[in-house]
């Protein structure tokens, strides 16, 4: 529709004014590019890109809100020599859709889509909105190009593959064009999320399956591959799933399935740190907490488990060394005649899972899908099977682990990925995965498992295979994980399915699962309870719940889900140290992981506290944005790592839009309201490690400290510029070369292909380093002589000098009371982040130094300054660079990501 008001629409298409620049001559070189780049940055624009010619930067472009702005950006960037500057005005007159119009509340274009395949009418147009406001639409995979897209999306919620496995795009495409096993029983749509500017948010594929309903007694709708970068993403999906539900008349919703639960799904809840494998799932810690808060429960919980250092095991002493039962035969599989043995597979795989609440019946062409391709692979000692009287009845199959081929052709398996494959298969038979094995019913209880499990390690330490990975075994399956426990094994991955009736929204009114929740037993690959321990039942709680399970959608779930808003937090080297869990639906948890301290560097955990209580603030201000109050109480127990516990309760005035943490009682003196601060706030706060030729002057560091409200007796000093430049290079060296300069080396990620660059630590582009200087300090950290040389030769404090060249800014220290307690260093946590905060509401951003206070000289001399200056004993606690920067600040990756 033709409109002149655009108030509706995203902040770009408001936008007056976009102005280009290009060099009047030449190719753009870098430096011009950032002193462009920079120029347009001063006159805040709504957005700034590169322009490009293929993958060459080839000039600059952004846009402005009005014609004043962008006058002051063209006045800025006309500095810039050798500059050809464009400005293009936008037409008052232009048009909306349906969901940026402004004029009334009327869609305006069709309601539905065109109907296609089965379908007799087409889904609906649906808008949907995240919490932030931004639109996020649910749309049909359409063209080759969606499916690319799909395709695309990371099965692991990173950016850089590093844990997860991503589906076979073969089978995918399957899906997608109907042709394959699956469509007997429903058919399978694929979506992608997507907000205004086309960018995926998510994916998933809405399916039914005949036998899932006759199996759980309702009609259900399943969610299958589904990936998502945030809770608003989970929600337009759900949202979507519930009105094509309605529509077809399901009562209940279930996922992540793909296609089945006893094919490939479900969602990691605990162990996420270790990668996934073949046929296992794998899922970022958010994941859980998104299903959970929007009101999903829990159903058909377990683990998947590892058998490490198969080798050193003895297969007599575990598993006996007896002879087989009277007529019972030993088979193994034949890669010659794998196509007449596939049926004996098949109907002792239907007949051993048949009563399991979650197993449907696997038809023979379903399973010869799943196999294409595995006599090339098979190793024969690891598909065993035993017959009772010419009659199967047990049955394991085990399959070299192929994960790390997976993840290396990101799912394809193109004609020379096959070759490549068949080449070098034997590269991949170090490992094993433990794909299923059961027993038929009428001959459980007669040990046959033991005998084929001795078999199976037998055939292991043959071909020699290191370790065994097992798919989900549910927590009530005690013989299959006593098993793995013979065997060495201990659980890898907590697991889940989740599931919701279709009438519930995202704030749970009370759900009743029925025979749904009650439907568990061995999980697929595992037989059921018998007299010869194949399985008995003890329910184990589910990882990451309260003592009474939690309540999917209380305040404490609401508040983990959110983890990609406080999971900003600072925190020394971007450790990222902090373990908040929820003790029930309105209290968290806040302590540490032991893996992520640094015992050397931080010894007194100075910086880990403060993390924590930087963290603390930040769950405040995402409580105070979903309309809660949290109150922090802190408690430091070193033992357990435990720090504080948050209580949360509705804001009394019942507002949800005001953000107004408080981060100490009222008693505790504060003599000043306490500021206000914003989820966008948190997100937009980063680190710049470069040059800051504009530094604050006293009144503005004064105004920093007034914007931040600090407590009566915590301060904030300028340091003098002689005494940084003084202690700066030997505290710089101690770091280089001192006692804590290995463990610096294990959080640096300086190679672009390291695995862990986008999750942690610190990368070359966080630390500002230029290839070469990456490539030397990656030399100098790894390398125990060559730092002991310098440090001998007294060259560390030279290269200290050398990497502090470019102009410093303002040096800020944070000073309390000498002596803090660890309970009274984690709410000064919350002072340094409003420090910070409030350092970048005025422009000023910052850069840690807290190698300063880490050199116990360096630290004594500044304290000793500092204490001078006030007339009174302090201690400084942290201490960091503040200025404008010469280029744009740097957000480290984040886990929660």
């Amino acid at each position: 529709m033709r409109t002149r008001d655009f108030s509706a629409a995203p902040p770009l298409a408001r936008a007056a004014v976009m102005i280009t620049v290009e060099p009047a001559r030449g190719r753009a070189s870098g430096a011009w590019l950032r002193s462009v780049a920079r120029a347009l940055e001063d006159a805040d624009p709504v957005r700034r890109e590169w322009l490009r010619a293929g993958v060459r930067r080839t000039g600059v472009i952004a846009w402005y809100v009005d014609t004043a702005a962008g006058a002051d950006a063209r006045r800025r960037v006309q500095d810039v020599a050798g500059c050809v500057v464009q400005v293009h005005e936008a037409n008052p007159d232009g048009y909306s859709n349906g969901v940026w119009r402004a004029e009334d509340g009327r869609m305006a274009h069709v309601e539905r889509f065109t109907p296609v395949g089965r379908e007799e009418v087409g889904p609906p147009v649906v808008r949907r909105r995240s919490g932030g406001g931004t639109v996020l639409r649910v749309e049909p995979v359409r063209t080759r190009a969606d499916l690319r897209e799909f395709l695309r999306v990371p099965p692991w919620g990173t950016r850089r593959e590093t844990h997860g496995v991503p589906l076979w795009h073969s089978t995918v495409h399957s899906w997608w064009t109907g042709n394959g096993p699956h469509h007997a029983h429903g058919a399978v749509q694929l979506y992608l999320v997507r907000d205004p500017w086309g960018v995926v948010h998510g994916r998933t594929t809405l399916h039914t399956d005949d036998r899932m309903d006759h199996k759980l007694g309702e009609r259900t709708l399943l969610l299958g591959a589904t990936e998502f970068a945030g809770e608003a993403a989970l929600v337009a999906m759900v949202e979507y799933a519930e009105d094509l539900a309605r529509q077809r008349g399901r009562t209940r919703l279930l996922g992540p399935v793909s296609l089945l639960p006893n094919q490939v799904g479900g969602v990691v809840t605990s162990g996420w740190e270790e990668p996934g494998f073949l046929d296992g799932p794998w899922s970022p810690p958010h994941y859980a907490r998104d299903w959970e808060a929007a009101g999903f429960e829990r159903v058909w919980t377990g683990s998947t488990w590892i058998c490490p250092d198969l080798a050193s095991l003895d297969p007599t002493s575990l598993f006996g060394s007896g002879p087989l039962p009277p007529g019972v035969v030993l088979r193994h599989a034949d890669r010659s005649q794998l196509e007449e043995q596939l049926p004996v597979l098949r109907h002792m795989l239907n007949a051993s899972f048949a009563e399991l609440g979650y197993f449907t019946r696997i038809e023979a062409d379903e399973l010869a899908a799943a196999t294409d391709g595995l006599a090339h692979l098979l190793d024969e000692r690891l598909l065993l099977w035993l017959e009772l009287d010419g009659e199967p009845v047990a049955f394991v199959l085990v399959v070299p682990d192929l994960t790390d081929f997976v993840r290396s052709t990101g799912g394809r398996l193109g004609p020379v990925d096959a070759v490549r494959l068949l080449a070098t298969r034997r590269r991949y038979r170090r490992d094993a995965v433990l794909i299923i094995k059961g027993t038929v019913p009428g001959a459980r209880g007669q040990g046959l498992m033991r005998h084929l499990s001795r078999e199976l390690l037998q055939g292991l330490q043959a071909g020699g295979y290191g370790a065994l990975r097992v798919t989900f075994v549910e927590d009530d399956n005690r013989g299959s994980q006593a098993q793995f426990v013979a065997m060495g094994g201990r659980p890898l991955h907590g697991t889940c399915f989740y599931t919701r009736p279709v009438h519930v929204g995202v704030e749970p009114r009370g759900t009743d699962d029925g025979d749904l929740r009650r439907a568990s037993g061995p999980p697929r690959g595992e037989d059921e309870a018998g007299p010869d321990g194949e399985g008995d039942g003890e329910q184990r709680r589910d990882p990451g719940r309260g003592a009474d399970g939690g309540r999917p959608g209380g305040p404490a779930v609401r508040l983990l889900a959110r983890a990609h808003d406080w999971g900003r937090a600072p925190s020394a080297h971007n450790t990222q140290p902090w373990d908040v869990r929820a003790l029930d639906e309105d209290t968290l948890v806040l302590g540490w992981h032991a893996d992520r301290e640094l015992p050397v560097a931080d010894a007194g955990r100075r910086d880990l506290l403060l993390s924590l209580g930087a963290l603390a603030l930040s769950l405040e201000v995402v409580a105070a944005d979903l309309g809660l109050e949290a109150k922090v109480t802190w408690g430091v127990d070193l033992g357990a790592r435990q720090a504080a516990v948050v209580r949360l309760r509705a804001r009394p005035d019942g507002g949800t839009g005001a953000r107004h943490p408080q981060r100490r009682p009222a008693s505790a003196g504060r003599g000043r309201a306490a500021p206000t601060w914003s989820v966008a706030e948190l997100h937009a706060r980063a680190t710049a490690r470069t040059a800051y030729p504009q530094r604050p002057n006293p009144c503005q560091v004064a105004e920093i400290a007034r914007t931040a409200g600090l407590e009566e007796g915590v301060g904030l000093l300028e340091l003098p510029d002689d005494l940084v430049t003084e202690l700066l290079p030997r505290a710089t060296a101690h770091t280089l070369t001192g006692p804590a300069a290995t463990e610096l080396a294990s959080w640096l990620r300086l190679s672009p292909r390291h695995p862990r660059r986008d999750l942690d630590g610190l990368s070359a582009t966080a630390l500002g380093l230029s290839p070469a200087e990456a490539r030397g300090l990656a030399l100098l950290t790894s390398a125990g002589p060559l730092r002991r040389a310098l440090e001998v030769s007294r060259l560390d404090r030279w290269v200290a000098r050398a990497s502090e060249l470019r102009p410093r800014g303002a040096v800020l220290a944070l000073w309390a009371a000498p002596g803090l307690t660890p309970d009274e260093l984690g709410p000064l946590g919350g002072e340094l982040l409003a420090c910070w905060l409030a350092g970048e509401r005025g422009g000023w951003s910052a850069h840690p130094l807290s190698e300063l206070l880490d050199e116990p000289r360096t630290a004594a001399a500044i304290d000793e300054h500092v204490a001078r200056e006030l007339g009174h004993p302090v201690q400084v606690y942290a201490v960091w660079r503040c200025g404008r920067p010469d280029a744009l600040p740097y957000r480290s990756p984040r886990l929660t990501d």
